[in-house]
């Protein structure tokens, strides 16, 4: 693994290669973090993994750590060696993406009622140990997923009264077998053999032998850059006859508006300067998931896009947003707060939108609210006088609006895990408010659904503490059958309930289009 396997590979799309993984690898074995749509994207790279080892999710309280037969034993030894014991091991968690076969532990390792945050640390720390030498370049081997909104109530004293509707884990992370790497032409292939040899049975080793075989023969195949036959298949055998969506929100827009009200009364009386309410609208649709992500990147191409595939659940979206990003020790934030009226007609229609962004006070006030929001939640985690404000508060152009954007960066201190920088900077204050525990009250007593994904986050963080992660927004989650596209607007002194019932539908215009929805 040392340095990567390179490979000659012209022009290889990365959501090709997802599809062609999970063809040969079996649904809900493969994960992408999707860069080549937007050549700006702050990846600066794709990513494909293939075939997991190892997965940790967390549901009401408990930690289920899955891992290979061998790997799981040298992670509950692990944990142990840290004063981090196991409940008992004999539930299984509900669709956990290891195949439950004799390869792997068919049996959980269960950790009830303990901070998953120190988990998750104590599992990348080991994890780490394992790798050793055979760990040398960022982002070839760590935790792939995402930690939903509903993670805050493990990290803050909130009331828990919204109602868990759709039943998903509140974080799902997984680390895999094999990742590819895609920088422009090179596609660098990592395999995790050497690493995880030394603790794993010998049918586990035989199982991952397997699964890099595979891989590397999905690589070396000489129509890996064409469009996969999975994608024609599922464009040409929808799932249902009708081609009409199915639409219904979850939140009538009086109960919207009035708890815009209901939140300006807050405002007013002191509590808080912003909040973060949203809505979700579900569409049944017969479009599969695939062709509606492939239109996805291409008609709202974003920063950051993703596929992150379980057993019932599909995650995929198109992010503007980082929520936390680190490499060596460097932390970046970058706070997306301020929506215009859409786009124009014309450049010269587009120019005016923009520039009306800019200099509108609502929207300048709100984005430096959060831009010192950001500040404070770094300021908590990187050394004194390191957090700075970089590039304040310019326009970018998105495909269907402006957004007034900022970078904050700082130094993470020595003293500081991941983790612990990853629980300082969650939620983004774009997706809850300011203060942010009070905000977030607010949420829980307005919105009466569970957000799920959203407004959590979603990428990597590698075993050799470097995070690369986007806020869960301009997202898709499907499961019952159904798909949920959920859009918030931030809540201040002078805001107009309509206008903000408005704005939520601007904002999740490009998604909705994709799902047949105008």
């Amino acid at each position: 693994m040392s340095g990567g396997t390179q490979c000659d590979v012209q022009r290889l799309d990365p959501f090709y290669l997802y599809l062609r993984f999970t063809e040969k690898l079996g649904t809900g074995q493969a994960f992408l973090l999707d860069a080549a749509a937007d050549p700006t994207s702050l990846y600066q790279m794709s990513l494909v993994a293939g075939a997991p080892v190892l997965e940790v999710q967390v549901k009401d309280g408990v930690t289920s750590v899955f891992a290979l037969e061998g790997l799981d034993e040298y992670l509950v030894a692990a944990l142990q060696d840290a004063g981090i014991h196991h409940t008992h091991d004999d539930l299984m968690a509900v669709g956990a993406s290891i195949p439950a076969d004799s390869v792997v532990s068919a049996k959980p390792v269960l950790y009830n009622a303990i901070d998953p945050m120190l988990i998750l640390e104590q599992i990348r720390r080991a994890m780490r140990q394992l790798y050793g030498e055979a760990f040398q370049d960022p982002f070839s081997a760590g935790f792939l997923g995402y930690i939903g909104y509903d993670a805050v109530h493990y990290l803050e004293k909130l009331p828990k009264t919204t109602e868990d509707d759709r039943n998903l884990p509140d974080i799902r992370l997984q680390s895999h077998a094999v990742i590819v790497q895609l920088v422009q032409s090179k596609v660098s292939v990592y395999s995790s053999t050497r690493a995880l040899d030394s603790v794993l049975s010998e049918s586990s080793k035989q199982y991952v032998k397997s699964q890099v075989e595979t891989v590397e023969a999905i690589l070396a195949s000489d129509d890996v850059s064409a469009e996969p036959p999975l994608l024609q298949f599922v464009r040409e055998h929808p799932d249902l006859k009708s081609e009409d969506a199915l639409v219904s929100d979850d939140v009538l827009q009086e109960t919207f508006e009035n708890n815009v009200a209901r939140a300006k009364a807050y405002i007013a009386a002191g509590d808080i300067f912003q909040v973060v309410l949203s809505k979700r609208v579900r569409v049944k649709r017969q479009r599969h998931a695939y062709v509606i992500y492939d239109e996805l990147r291409r008609l709202n191409p974003s920063p950051y896009m993703f596929v992150a595939e379980y057993p019932s659940l599909r995650v995929f979206g198109a992010s503007p947003e980082v929520q936390f990003r680190a490499v060596s020790g460097t932390a970046q934030m970058k706070p997306i707060a301020g929506t215009s009226k859409g786009r124009g007609k014309t450049p010269e229609e587009d120019a005016q939108l923009a520039d009306a962004l800019f200099h509108d006070e609502k929207e300048r006030a709100e984005h430096v609210m959060l831009v010192d929001l950001c500040r404070n939640d770094l300021g908590r985690v990187c050394q004194i006088g390191s957090v700075q404000v970089r590039d304040l508060m310019h326009v970018e152009a998105y495909s269907h609006l402006f957004h007034l954007v900022s970078e904050v960066t700082g130094q993470l201190r020595d003293d500081v895990s991941v983790f612990h920088a990853l629980v300082a900077t969650f939620p983004a204050g774009t997706l809850s408010g300011a203060p942010k525990i009070r905000a977030m009250e607010i949420i829980d007593e307005l919105e009466s659904l569970r957000r799920g994904p959203y407004g959590g986050m979603i990428g990597m963080i590698d075993f050799d503490a470097n995070a690369n992660t986007a806020i869960v927004i301009r997202t898709i989650v499907e499961c019952q059958k159904t798909y949920y596209v959920q859009v918030g607007a931030g809540i201040v002194a002078d805001s107009n309930p309509t206008q903000e019932w408005l704005e939520c539908g601007h904002k999740a215009g490009a998604v909705l289009q994709v799902l047949g929805v105008r």
